[in-house]
């Protein structure tokens, strides 16, 4: 059969609730992508320095890490439906309430705050999708899924970078810093359309739960599985928090470009994205799960390098987009990965500790980094993510290319 008649197949083969599940996370990352795209240069744009963001950033990452493990237990009483409904109503709460305060020492607490409730979403994505796909069409369920929020981050970066120009235009704002406002409140009504689909969710159940109390079940968990998974993630974590968060801020202070130019080229790296993400299953029939994982990182390396080198726009929007492919290509293969590797019933805490190695780890860099760029320079962030990314990929291929779980995943 052709990769298009697979793919067909594998669409056809869908569970419903798999489908309103996608389709929950179409809206809520298409605001998710201006909020994310608009809100650093929102704060820039009110005298807010790079190392308060940085802080302000690193304590939705904290947020992120210390929700993890109640959302998996959470998961393990309550349905899917109701956590993804009250976790996006609840973020999205929060989300208004950091636009509306003004001081540093608040925005924090509502970025964790906010932040702490779109765990419970994420938490709850894999395992979900995981229960609502049936083997054969799996990947095709994961890659869709990533494919998906790539496309609705496309379009939100696209729409966002022109939002603040159209209200000004229009004289819905009277300056800059009010059109960025007004749009960010744009955003989070799109995130909250998300509870529409995720509503319609009917006949799911919650995770299955790991055998004992408290302490018979994190006896019960694999950590020999846990522990390689989780280094190579904290690894490139990282890396990734002294400068990813910061991208838009990179276009704006090293080239001087406005928010409709940064959400362009934004957007530009969404469509690499899609079509990476689309290539995970032919990826991973060609390389095998963990070697298309170090082979997209390795890869991302060069580009990450002229990111910190070049003084030439045309160069850093291209090492942007491919970095930003590459990088990101093995977003499903590894959410995959790790749910095939782990019993049903450990999967929920196996993303909660996934999600508190790279949110701590973005914790630690994201603070750094503000600090880093505003002492020194973004390229001195890029070396330093760099190294982080060359011993991620090395640590995947010596912890897991050689190994073989006791759990053996398909296409591994």
């Amino acid at each position: 059969m052709s990769t298009t008649g697979r793919y067909r197949e594998g669409l056809r083969a869908f569970f419903r609730n798999a489908r309103l599940f996608i389709w929950g996370g179409l809206f809520n990352g298409l605001g998710m992508s201006v909020f994310s795209l608009l809100f650093n240069l929102y704060l820039k744009e009110n005298s807010f320095t790079e190392t308060s963001i940085g802080q302000i950033l690193a304590a939705g990452s904290l947020g992120a890490a210390i929700a993890a493990v109640p959302a998996a237990l959470v998961l393990e009483r309550v349905r899917t439906k109701l956590v993804l409904v009250w976790s996006t109503v609840l973020s999205c709460a929060f989300y208004v309430l950091m636009v509306l305060a003004g001081d540093v020492p608040t925005i924090r607490l509502m970025s964790f705050s906010a932040t702490m409730f779109v765990t419970f979403y994420r938490i709850a994505a894999s395992p979900f999708l995981m229960a609502e796909s049936g083997e054969r069409e799996r990947i095709y369920v994961f890659s869709v899924n990533s494919a998906v929020g790539m496309l609705s981050s496309l379009l939100g970066f696209l729409f966002g970078g022109m939002l603040p120009g159209l209200l000004s235009m229009t004289g819905l704002a009277r300056d800059p810093g009010t059109a960025q406002e007004y749009s960010l409140y744009f955003a989070v009504a799109a995130s909250l359309f998300a509870v529409v689909p995720f509503s319609r969710i009917e006949g799911d159940s919650p995770a299955p739960r790991a055998p004992g109390g408290l302490i018979g079940k994190l006896k019960s968990y694999d950590w020999e599985v846990i522990r390689r998974l989780m280094i190579p993630k904290i690894l490139v974590g990282l890396g990734a928090g002294l400068v990813i968060p910061f991208m838009n801020l990179y276009f704006r202070n090293e080239f001087g470009l406005d928010p409709s130019r940064i959400g362009f080229y934004f957007s530009l790296m969404q469509v690499g994205l899609f079509l990476g993400m689309l290539s995970a299953p032919i990826l991973t029939r060609r390389f095998g799960m963990v070697g298309s994982i170090v082979l997209t990182e390795l890869l991302s390396v060069p580009f990450m390098l002229v990111l910190a080198l070049t003084r030439n726009l045309a160069l850093a929007v291209t090492a942007f987009v491919m970095r930003g492919m590459l990088m990101n290509m093995n977003l499903p293969i590894s959410a995959n990965y790790e749910m095939e590797i782990q019993k049903p019933e450990d999967r929920p805490f196996t993303n909660a500790v996934s999600a508190i190695s790279w949110n701590g780890a973005m914790t630690l860099s994201a603070a750094a980094g503000g600090a880093i760029i505003e002492k020194y320079s973004f390229a001195f962030s890029f070396y330093v993510t760099i190294a982080f990314y060359l011993l991620s990929a090395g640590s995947y291929y010596l912890l897991l290319g050689r190994w073989k779980p006791r759990r053996e995943p398909a296409g591994a």
